[in-house]
């Protein structure tokens, strides 16, 4: 899954873009080969929802923030960067909340299920553990 979407505003020309690197997936936005967004992703159905979000976001943004020719150019796009990063992280705040549900319930329930195991005897003499070798 590769994805890249371009963005002009004026003379200036970004780049967003998504793609596979190593065994997760990399969503950037650039200007010139400049990196002003990088995030990592592990799983691919985050990647599409990050992607949909950031592609609003950088819309909304210019929207809500134009740039003129009096502006310094590199202050505009680490505005612009910034603020993909405060979204990025405020969104990830919400997918690793989920995650962390998850997880304490499976693990409650695994735990349940191993003092009920322990309960049934003959425990102590055929138990493995794991220890660094």
């Amino acid at each position: 899954m590769t994805k890249t979407k371009s963005y002009k505003y004026g003379p200036y020309t970004f780049k967003a873009y998504a793609k596979p690197v190593g065994q997760g997936w990399e969503v950037g936005f650039t200007y010139q080969n400049r990196n002003y967004f990088v995030g990592n992703f592990v799983h691919k159905a985050e990647v599409s929802k990050w992607w949909s979000l950031m592609n609003k976001e950088i819309v909304s943004f210019s929207k809500k923030f134009k740039i003129s020719q009096e502006m310094p150019f590199a202050w505009y796009c680490n505005f612009l960067a910034n603020h993909l990063y405060t979204t990025y992280y405020t969104w990830l705040e919400k997918v690793f909340n989920k995650h962390e549900v998850s997880f304490k319930k499976a693990y409650a329930k695994d735990f349940s299920r191993y003092m009920k195991l322990k309960k049934g005897g003959g425990f102590e003499k055929s138990a493995y553990y794991l220890k660094a070798i």
